[in-house]
């Protein structure tokens, strides 16, 4: 039987300006530029996610945590991200 990867990976979300912030792997060397996920901002009622390596995509969320999730990575794609590989 396989067993499923249960553990999140924590994100530092910290606020930029009055209406946005930005999403980086929790615990990695804030030296390493791949440890950023992305941005959200608030566009009036909604908020839109922009992920680092996806421009121009067009993602929209009802609430921050939800904008939030869409930055949260897999648990095991993690040490290639901070390494430099994106999927």
């Amino acid at each position: 039987m396989q067993q499923l990867e249960t553990s999140k990976v924590e994100l530092d979300v910290i606020p930029v300006g009055e209406d946005g912030w930005r999403v980086s792997i929790q615990g990695a060397d804030r030296a390493n530029p791949f440890a950023l996920l992305g941005f959200v901002t608030t566009a009036g009622p909604v908020f839109e996610v922009c992920v680092i390596g996806r421009p121009g995509d067009a993602i929209v969320a009802s609430t921050l945590d939800d904008a939030v999730e869409v930055l949260r990575p897999p648990a095991d794609e993690v040490e290639g991200i901070l390494a430099g590989i994106r999927h």
